[in-house]
Order: structure tokens, then C-alpha cells, then sequence
């Protein structure tokens, strides 16, 4: 039987909450107001939605699905199958040019609850891109303990967590890994470049008549050359292989009645995450 998540409409999830968002925008603009100015009290106001269209569309799915989010209590919870999920929706914070996902959790809760399945629904600014992250069977272990002043919340410690993630929209990137493979990538332009190099000393050297050992020389401090730019990409490389992985989430816009439901690379975005 596929994982109970699998079966999940995350589109039509996305697309309720997309028109809900766009209703509280008109509504706050009648009072002369901006609801993106605060991105975290409209992601607060459209979370209880999130929770109740989620449960909605696991009725498809299940029979018995109910909703809580007290504190203390699960967000939904599927009787059917005995299982917790917890509802999470972030747009992230902004730091020096860059948005930086800090996927958190109520350290309590976690602690309480020994282990839980979690979504966490990642939005831009404009509330027309996405990227959904479903996370099974997190423990406090992959949780930072929460810092002074951060009311109980801990902040998720992705090294661990997302080895037990599947997105469900969107898709993520580790960037050590794309940034060790441009490293590698200039690895082998650097050689393609000594080769033509010594081609080139070759035939000067040919028609100019040198000796032998003065095209030896040549050759020789062509190949220093590489060696050095090779010796510091491997450090480079090196380095990237022993930090933290570092992760870039790739969000994606709704389809359109057009696209049948396919989704189309040009509306996405990689949205970069140092943590």
C-alpha cells in the first residue's frame, strides 16, 4: 500500500490556500492595508486554514480525520491508521539578499510526542510559488534545542532531517554537492586548456626551430600553472565535502488549466538556504 502522504491533492491544498490568500489581501486593501507587509501574521492567519484543507482533502482518503492544533495537541490527526501529522507554512526570512528557511517545530511538543510526521509548505512573497516538504518520523534529535528567547520553538537541524524528506511540490538541491560538481566541471576545463597549451608550445616550437630543452621548460611551467589552479579547486572541494550540507529549495508555481497539470521549469525558482 503507497504511503498515506502520496495520495495527498497537494495541488488542490495549494490552490485553496492561494485563493484564501488572495481574498485576505483584497479584504485588508479595503481597510488600507498590506497583508504582505508582515509575511509572518499572514502566514499565521492562513495556517489554520492549511490545517483544515489538508484534513479535507485526507477525507478523500481516509474516513476518520480530525483536527486539533492546540497546544500540545496534533494538528491532524488520522484515526484510520493511527497517525499525526503536523502543519507547518513559512516564507522564510530575508538576510543580506538572500532567503533562509528556518523549518522549526514546539521543542515540547517533539519531545512529548517522541516522533512525528510533519509538512512544511515553503511560499514566496507574492504567494504564487511553492515548494512542500513532508518529513516522516522526525525526532527531537533532529531539532536544535530551542535558543534563549525563541518561546520553545527549536529550529530544525537539516543535516538530519532531511535524509527523512520528500517533497511533494518543488523540488531541493544540496549545494555542496552542485558546488563540488561545478568545482570538478573546472577541473577538466583546466585540462582541456593545458592540453591545447602544449599543443600550441609544440608547434611554435616546431616552426620556430627551438631546442629541446627550451620547449621542456615551457611544457614544464605550463603544467605548474595547472597544477596550481587544480591544487586550489581540491582544497575547495575538500572544504565543500566536510561542511554541513547546505540546502537550495526549488519552488515551482501552480499549474495552470492550460498545462494539464505538468509542471513547466520556467516557473521555478531555486530559492537559496544557507542553514
Amino acid at each position: 500500500m503507497p504511503h498515506y502522504i502520496e495520495k495527498l491533492n497537494i495541488i488542490a491544498i495549494l490552490k485553496d490556500l492561494v485563493t484564501f490568500e488572495n481574498e485576505l489581501k483584497s479584504l485588508f486593501e479595503r481597510y488600507d492595508m498590506d497583508l504582505r507587509e508582515n509575511l509572518g501574521r499572514r502566514n499565521a492567519l492562513i495556517s489554520a486554514l492549511q490545517e483544515k484543507v489538508t484534513a479535507k482533502y485526507l477525507r478523500d482518503i481516509f474516513i476518520d480525520v480530525k483536527i486539533d492544533g492546540a497546544p500540545g495537541k496534533p494538528d491532524i490527526l488520522i484515526n484510520d491508521i493511527d497517525q499525526e501529522l503536523e502543519c507547518k507554512i513559512t516564507s522564510g526570512s530575508k538576510s543580506k539578499g538572500s532567503v533562509s528557511y528556518s523549518l522549526q517545530t514546539d521543542y515540547e511538543t517533539i519531545c512529548k510526542k517522541e516522533e512525528l510526521d510533519y509538512m512544511y509548505i515553503l511560499c514566496n512573497e507574492e504567494f504564487d510559488k511553492f515548494c512542500v516538504l513532508f518529513f516522516e518520523g522526525l525526532t527531537s534529535e533532529d531539532f536544535f534545542y530551542p535558543a534563549a528567547g525563541s518561546r520553545g520553538k527549536s529550529r530544525m537541524y537539516k543535516k538530519n532531517a532531511m535524509k527523512k524528506c520528500k517533497t511533494l511540490w518543488g523540488s531541493f538541491v544540496v549545494k555542496n554537492e552542485e558546488i563540488i560538481k561545478r568545482y570538478e566541471q573546472r577541473k577538466a576545463d583546466y585540462l582541456i586548456e593545458l592540453n591545447r597549451n602544449v599543443g600550441e608550445i609544440l608547434n611554435k616550437a616546431y616552426d620556430n626551430n627551438l631546442t629541446l630543452d627550451v620547449v621542456a621548460k615551457k611544457i614544464e611551467l605550463e603544467e605548474e600553472r595547472y597544477d596550481k589552479k587544480v591544487t586550489s579547486l581540491d582544497e575547495k572541494i575538500k572544504n565543500w565535502q566536510t561542511k554541513d550540507p547546505q540546502f537550495s529549495f526549488i519552488f515551482e508555481s501552480l499549474p495552470q488549466p492550460e498545462d494539464s497539470y505538468s509542471r513547466n521549469s520556467n516557473d521555478s525558482d531555486h530559492i537559496h538556504d544557507s542553514n
